[in-house]
């Protein structure tokens, strides 16, 4: 979407110009201005009031809010808990397929209730096998086991207590190897 010098919004994929604009203010036999019978509405403005929160017949505006402009992550207000970092399998019945390490703790294990989901592997324990934890604070990532029955590997070597996990390392998870991968490290975080 494209804003054009007179405010109207339009599909730059559609249109080389402004449609708004090269028609006088209508499309066929609509009229753009907002107003008469089956209007197009008029466009947003490049600033709205940003409403205080509460019933609507108390809203009020408070202080301008500017669109488009890049603001931070806050993954409270957006719902969205950012990417971390990987696992790939690289051995097993799955090769080739990732998974997502989110913030905090990620639960891997085999069932829908586990944050990394292993129900092809079944040999994962139904019980969890492991955590994989981000400290946003130091910027690195830890292995811990759970409560499962399984053992679980980190480059070789059983886990029996949290370890540090850096890019590449292997880690073996019921019947399958997996590669892991940071996004977020010493050089880059959000």
């Amino acid at each position: 979407m494209k804003q054009c010098s007179n405010g109207h919004i339009f599909d730059e994929t559609r249109y080389n110009e402004c449609p708004y604009c090269k028609n006088d203010g209508s499309i066929g036999s609509r009229p753009l201005d907002g107003q008469g019978e089956g209007a197009f509405p008029k466009t947003m403005p490049l600033t709205q009031p940003e409403v205080s929160e509460g019933p609507a017949h108390n809203a009020e505006p408070k202080a301008k809010k500017e669109m488009g402009v890049t603001v931070a992550l806050n993954v409270t207000d957006s719902g969205i808990n950012p990417v971390r970092g990987w696992l790939a399998v690289i051995e097993g019945d799955k090769k080739g397929l990732s998974f997502v390490i989110h913030s905090e703790k990620n639960s891997v294990g085999r069932g829908s209730i586990f944050d990394i989901n292993l129900s092809f592997d079944k040999s994962s324990s139904k019980d969890g096998d492991a955590f994989i934890s981000y400290d946003s604070r130091k910027r690195r990532f830890y292995i811990s086991p759970s409560a499962g029955k399984n053992n679980v590997y980190h480059n070789d070597g059983i886990l029996l207590q949290p370890e540090e996990i850096k890019d590449y390392d292997i880690l073996e998870i019921g019947g399958t190897k997996f590669v892991f991968r940071s996004l977020c490290n010493e050089q880059f975080t959000y």
